[in-house]
């Protein structure tokens, strides 16, 4: 099991944890954990039914914004599994996914492409330093 570890990342999260909040350096992370993050390709999570099983209710999406979107996505799913016909089941957002990526492997190298450029702005952007143009016009494209 990949998610019960440990995150690899636990020292530059403790880096950036300790330059955001430079007061709390002495505190000690109590746990850490990997997971995958889902994407969309708007960016907004989606929510639906399953059409071959449609007692099954899904919402998916949240690109890396769960905590903060949790919330909605259980209105909506709450009002979809009740059938109940209000502003939360006709949200944009419960009408399924709004598109589609490439197929794989374009999906996969894609998805690395934008991931490391990220991670090289931020890292530019954490030293002082002024990121690569190409950097920051990829990291636009992760939302």
């Amino acid at each position: 099991v990949m998610f019960n570890k440990p995150t690899r990342y636990q020292n530059l999260l403790r880096k950036s944890f300790d330059k955001l909040f430079p007061s709390l350096k002495e505190a000690e992370f109590e746990y850490s954990w990997t997971g995958g993050s889902d994407r969309s390709t708007s960016g907004f999570p989606f929510f639906g039914k399953l059409n071959e099983q449609r007692n099954v209710f899904y919402g998916f999406g949240y690109s890396g914004n769960g905590v903060a979107q949790t919330r909605m996505g259980g209105k909506i799913l709450s009002s979809m599994v009740l059938g109940l016909d209000n502003e939360w089941t006709r949200s944009g957002l419960a009408k399924g996914p709004l598109g589609h990526f490439p197929p794989e492997p374009f999906r996969w190298i894609g998805a690395m492409t934008v991931r490391n450029a990220v991670r090289r702005k931020e890292e530019a952007e954490d030293c002082g330093q002024k990121p690569f143009i190409w950097d920051k016009w990829l990291a636009k494209l992760a939302g």
